[in-house]
């Protein structure tokens, strides 16, 4: 039989001393709780401009922190229709939407029919334009978007700006789901391998141009941008003020040595009136008061006015501390 050895008393004492001290070091770091940021954006795929563009808007903001303390992130969601509903439970304090999106948020129309129009929401100021760009298989022919009756074509990943503005386009045109041979809805990343597989005749895109998925859809897989215009579409943006006509130069891609013509939206960003009147003029400020700096924070954002920026909301009312700032500065009466 094997004897045990007692440990001497000091060496139990000190064993249950360093117990409760690690007890209690992990009960303190279970209550321990990082800090909510004073400000969060929500903007969309870390792939895309609008995650770019919240991340400005926090860099700017966030040059202040030595002096006050206060903190914005960026944070990516999955969409615009994503950045809506973070905005109404409380999650995110501003959304990057487009305008056609905000539109319907605030009318309480569209894929916001169940929650009626939304009289809360507000803009701070717009940001790059996106164009509306259907690409389709070049040995197709087809040269408009009413051409497409009858073809294998993409809607956009659901919730996607992408969804809402081919729905809008095909119901101007008087063409529904059913007029089409086959009708997908995938993400930019699966619907370029589905054309460049033949198992697609056109996918469409909402972006700024130049885009890097465009250029290699043309180059490697044989596509062409096609016009969205005509009587139906000019119609349609006398109706919609959320639209306005776009142009993607001649020779951006390859395929198209003419000018393509389309529909475009702006990118908004988009708060309610729950973010005080201090936040907002502050955000506002930050952004405008840096603006050189903020030109140069993207490539994309070299062309942004201040006019275009602060004239962009398409009739969504301004919100009071960001129209405090403009009114400042003399942009607003």
């Amino acid at each position: 039989m094997r004897l045990q050895r007692k440990s001497p008393p000091g060496t139990r004492r000190r064993a249950v001393a360093a117990a409760a001290v690690m007890l209690a070091t992990t009960l303190l770091a279970c209550t321990l709780v990082v800090p909510r940021p004073d400000v969060v954006i929500g903007t969309g795929s870390p792939s895309g401009i609008d995650y770019p563009l919240g991340g400005s808007v926090c860099r700017l903001f966030n040059l202040d922190i030595p002096r006050d303390g206060r903190r914005c992130v960026a944070v990516p969601s999955a969409g615009p229709l994503d950045n809506i509903e973070t905005l109404h439970d409380g999650r995110t304090d501003i959304g990057i939407v487009p305008s056609d999106v905000l539109a319907d948020a605030v009318a309480g129309q569209g894929p916001f029919a169940f929650r009626g129009p939304d009289p809360t929401l507000r803009v701070l100021f717009t940001g790059h334009a996106d164009a509306f760009t259907i690409v389709a298989r070049r040995e197709l022919g087809i040269h408009s978007a009413a051409d497409l009756r009858g073809k294998r074509i993409n809607m956009g990943s659901p919730g996607s700006g992408e969804q809402l503005g081919m729905a809008r386009i095909l119901a101007a045109l008087g063409v529904s789901r059913k007029d089409f041979a086959e009708v997908r809805e995938l993400s930019l990343a699966e619907q370029h391998r589905a054309l460049c597989a033949d198992e697609l005749d056109a996918i469409v895109y909402s972006v700024p141009h130049p885009n890097g998925l465009i250029q290699d859809v043309v180059r490697m897989c044989r596509g062409v941008l096609v016009n969205v215009s005509g009587p139906a579409i000019d119609d349609m943006l006398t109706r919609h003020r959320e639209y306005g006509r776009a142009v993607i130069p001649g020779g951006t891609y390859p395929s198209n040595p003419d000018d393509v013509q389309t529909v475009g939206v702006r990118a908004v960003l988009v708060t309610t009136t729950r973010l005080s009147d201090a936040l907002a003029y502050e955000i506002t400020k930050a952004v405008f008061d840096n603006f050189d700096d903020f030109r140069r924070l993207h490539p994309l954002f070299a062309s942004l006015s201040i006019p275009d920026m602060v004239d962009g909301t398409r009739g969504v009312p301004i919100h009071d501390g960001a129209a405090r700032y403009y009114r400042e500065r003399g942009w607003v009466p």
